[in-house]
């Protein structure tokens, strides 16, 4: 387990005092001033789609069918929540990797979070480009705060949906997803 003390990007809550603030007349809510993020920049984020569908023969693998209403949806979802939407489609692994070190040296300073949502057949702590496997651990280290500093205290999101190779993909996009540890 990672020591959280000496982690670059983790937050400091020590001495931590809860304010309270009342929502809406239906719901009361606490939230705690010291330990949430601050969403006030000038952007929202970024969020970066990569919708991978159809993959090279040699890998054997079947295109993965609904998952490009799954991406529309995602896409119109996170616009509307004002953020900046870039989709790729049908990315290698040499690809997604370029990308996300492209990503991580852009300046975020002006956004308040960033969003990496990866479409594709996958396995446990692994997500697949059209030719083959990439390490998820090799995705996320780019946007540590060592070496993503613009993204240091703010929220980093991976929301990952895969089907994993040999087992029945579901009929319908949105209705089913595993969930996969980095």
């Amino acid at each position: 387990m990672e020591n959280t003390e000496n982690s670059v990007d983790s937050k400091s809550i020590k001495n931590l005092e809860t304010k309270i603030f009342h929502g809406s007349k239906s719901v009361d809510s606490e939230i705690s001033l010291d330990s949430s993020y601050k969403m006030d920049y000038p952007e929202m984020g970024l969020c970066i789609i990569i919708n991978n569908k159809n993959f090279h023969p040699s890998t054997a693998m079947a295109s993965r069918s609904g998952t490009d209403v799954d991406a529309a949806n995602l896409r119109e979802t996170f616009r509307n929540l004002k953020y900046e939407v870039r989709n790729k489609n049908d990315l290698t692994r040499e690809e997604i990797l370029e990308l996300m070190r492209n990503v991580s040296e852009e300046d975020h300073s002006k956004r308040s979070s960033f969003i990496c949502v990866l479409l594709s057949h996958g396995d446990e702590g692994v997500i697949f480009g059209t030719n083959g496997p990439v390490d998820l651990k090799k995705l996320t280290v780019f946007f540590r705060g060592d070496n993503c500093r613009s993204l240091t205290g703010k929220p980093k999101l991976f929301i990952i949906q895969v089907t994993i190779p040999g087992e029945i993909q579901r009929m319908a996009p949105g209705l089913s997803s595993h969930s996969v540890l980095c």
